[in-house]
């Protein structure tokens, strides 16, 4: 009798068994496919965020270019020592507005390369006729930086206003540019 017993609670085991077996095989399938949804979307995510770093480091190595170049040609211009154009017209000067303007000879590279950089930055100084003062002098210098990647770039650019050889105002700003 024990042995019938027996047999009757492994059959009720077996049969119990075998119905979860076909249970267990969805499920298991579902939380494959959720894994595996959910790795993509990490994946995704982890790419857009690789790009965004690689972007913003470009733009970082653009615009510390572009201001150290800035800050050696304003120092160049204080010492007398910087190149520049003359005074087209009373308005603001508009030469570095010319895609070409910076490949001028009267742009200044104030370094022969600049690290991570496509290319080194450059900077190109107009002069302002601003007929204030008899002694005055005002000039526009802008500069340009590159990023690892040819297509960034940062333009920077200083209003400078000299009497007697010292700056006695400056003005700074970032021009967005196109390219």
């Amino acid at each position: 009798m024990m042995l019938h017993t027996g047999s009757r609670v492994r059959g009720v085991r077996r049969s119990h068994v075998g119905r979860a077996t076909g249970m267990v095989l969805p499920a298991v399938v579902a939380v494959g496919a959720a894994i595996a949804a959910l790795t993509g979307a990490w994946f995704e995510a982890a790419l857009t965020e690789a790009r965004r770093t690689r972007a913003l480091s470009d733009r970082l190595i653009a615009f510390h270019a572009a201001d150290a170049a800035l800050a050696v040609c304003v120092t160049r211009l204080q010492h007398g020592t910087a190149r520049y154009l003359g005074p087209t017209s009373r308005t603001e000067p508009g030469a570095w507005r010319r895609a070409s303007a910076l490949a001028m000879p009267d742009a200044i590279e104030p370094f022969a390369a600049w690290p991570m950089a496509a290319q080194p930055p450059r900077c190109l100084i107009e002069a302002w006729d601003l007929r204030r003062t008899a002694g005055d002098r005002a000039y526009l210098v802008t500069a340009r930086g590159v990023g690892s990647h040819a297509s960034t770039t940062v333009w920077l650019q200083m209003q400078i206003l000299m009497r007697e050889g010292r700056i006695v105002a400056r003005r700074w700003r970032r021009v967005a540019a196109a390219g």
